[in-house]
């Protein structure tokens, strides 16, 4: 009888443990704030290239409002992975206006507005995940508009 409760015990502990929000929508946090420290974490730790984020700093003092990802070297493509987190953080998070993201040897920079003309569609009007990877993955293929995008 011992031998199931540590069953029971060990199977409960694992299946509540942290999964890093693998499973869950990212879409619940529609409608954060640049300021919500808790919420801007989460939206990044379920993004690509998550276990290679460092730290956020977050811009509030003044708008507009914006903030800065660092990431370590990641193993995918760098302009794939700006892009995409860029998209989500502006679909998810309502003030943010401006995105930095730092890597080891590149830095890009995009705001709200430049990747909504760039997409031709409101963001902040994408209302879940399956619209948000198809919009993505239909403007990320055309490596010459990537490029155009992030020349700096």
């Amino acid at each position: 009888m011992r031998l199931t409760s540590y069953l029971i015990l060990l199977f409960l502990l694992t299946g509540c443990g942290s999964n890093n929000g693998v499973d869950q929508d990212i879409f619940q946090y529609k409608g954060s704030y640049t300021g919500d420290n808790s919420a801007v974490g989460n939206i990044i730790h379920q993004l690509p290239e998550a276990d290679f984020f460092k730290q956020v700093m977050l811009q509030t003092e003044k708008e507009p409002y914006g903030m800065e990802i660092q990431y370590g070297d990641i193993n995918g493509d760098i302009q794939s992975s700006t892009i995409n987190n860029a998209s989500y953080l502006f679909a998810l998070v309502k003030n943010v206006e401006w995105i930095t993201f730092e890597y080891p040897n590149e830095t890009y920079t995009l705001t709200r507005q430049q990747l909504q003309q760039w997409y031709g569609k409101d963001l902040s009007e994408i209302t879940n995940e399956k619209d948000l990877k198809k919009l993505i993955q239909t403007n990320t293929n055309d490596k010459n508009k990537v490029d155009k995008l992030l020349e700096k």
